[in-house]
């Protein structure tokens, strides 16, 4: 029994803090029934960057457990007019990165996506309190959800993790994106 129990409370231990916000002008989310990646803008990395850690085996483990995780909610993958945007982000420590002669849009910080090619210029009106990827401790994953006919930002969940950039760890990858995605669709709190 005691057995149990440490592994219970191990178990309990590194489920990782889920944060999510989204536009309260959406009464509910079940009108999108498709979705695809949002299209990446791919700046030329600057030099500097070679030296951060890039995994392409990391970012198709998150796109993958990201994707599944929609499925599970009855949600399809289409490249033809998909209702839902998807775009992922990860904290990196700053202070590695080069930030002169750079220009990121408003609501963006440096995380890992903007040195690897995949910066968003979505809009974060509906969402006006969001955060900067670079206010996020380091090894955060965000996901971000948008409306894909207005390019808006609707919906966004963050995981305070200790991701590591140079592995590709599927089971915590997928615990982590499952973990954030169970959030999604929210909930909207209904006004009396």
């Amino acid at each position: 029994m005691a057995l149990l129990t440490v592994s219970l409370l191990i178990g309990c231990a590194v489920i990782p803090e889920v944060e999510t916000a989204y536009d309260p002008a959406i009464t509910t989310f079940k009108i999108y029934r498709t979705f695809n990646w949002y299209p990446t803008e791919v700046p030329p990395p600057p030099a500097e960057a070679g030296s951060l850690p890039y995994s392409s085996l990391l970012d198709l483990r998150i796109r993958e457990a990201i994707a599944s995780e929609l499925v599970k909610q009855g949600l399809n993958p289409t490249t033809r007019d998909p209702g839902l945007l998807i775009a992922y982000d990860i904290a990196v420590d700053t202070a590695q990165l080069p930030v002169s002669g750079f220009t990121l849009p408003p609501g963006f910080g440096y995380g890992y996506s903007h040195w690897y090619g995949y910066r968003f210029n979505y809009g974060l009106a509906n969402l006006p309190a969001i955060r900067n990827i670079n206010e996020y401790p380091v090894g955060t994953l965000v996901i971000d959800i948008i409306d894909e006919s207005t390019r808006q930002l609707i919906w966004r969940g963050w995981s305070y993790t200790d991701l590591d950039l140079t592995l590709s760890e599927p089971r915590k990858i997928n615990r982590i994106v499952a973990n954030i995605m169970s959030r999604f669709p929210p909930t909207p709190e209904l006004t009396r």
